[in-house]
C-alpha cells in the first residue's frame, strides 16, 4: 500500500482502544477480520470471524473490563504486519484490579486489520 502511513495507524489503533470506540475500532477491521483476544477457554482465548463477530467481543471486553486501559511500550509496523506491546490496567467486574504485559500481532490488509491476536504474560 503506496500511501500507508503506519505511524497514523497505530496512533489511531492505540486511541480507538484506549477509549473504547467500539465503533471506529469496527472501522479498522476488514470484513473477514479474525480477532482472537488474549483470554478464553481455548488455546488461542476467545475467537472472532468477522466485522459483526469482533465488534462484539471488543463489546463485551469493555463490558467485562469498564476501566481498561492501554499504554503503548512501543510498537513495529509495516505496511502487511505490526506488532503492539502495551501495559494494560483495569478492574474486571466483581474482580480485583490488574496490569499485564499485552502484545498485540496484527495483520494488515489495504490498511485494515485483517487478524488481531492478542497474547498477554499472566501470572501462575
Amino acid at each position: 500500500m503506496a500511501n500507508f502511513d503506519g505511524e497514523a495507524f497505530i496512533d489511531r489503533f492505540n486511541t480507538v482502544w484506549d477509549t473504547h470506540d467500539v465503533d471506529d475500532i469496527t472501522d479498522m477491521f476488514t470484513d473477514d477480520v479474525i480477532f482472537e483476544a488474549s483470554f478464553g477457554t481455548q488455546p488461542y482465548g476467545e475467537r472472532a470471524v468477522g466485522r459483526d463477530a469482533a465488534r462484539k467481543l471488543a463489546a463485551a471486553i469493555f463490558e467485562q473490563v469498564p476501566d481498561l486501559h492501554f499504554e503503548e511500550m512501543r510498537h513495529f509496523i509495516s505496511p502487511g504486519f505490526a506488532v503492539v506491546e502495551s501495559i494494560t490496567t483495569g478492574t474486571p467486574v466483581g474482580g480485583a484490579p490488574y496490569e499485564i504485559h499485552l502484545v498485540d500481532l496484527l495483520t494488515i490488509r489495504d490498511g485494515k486489520i485483517a487478524a488481531k491476536r492478542s497474547y498477554r504474560k499472566s501470572r501462575l
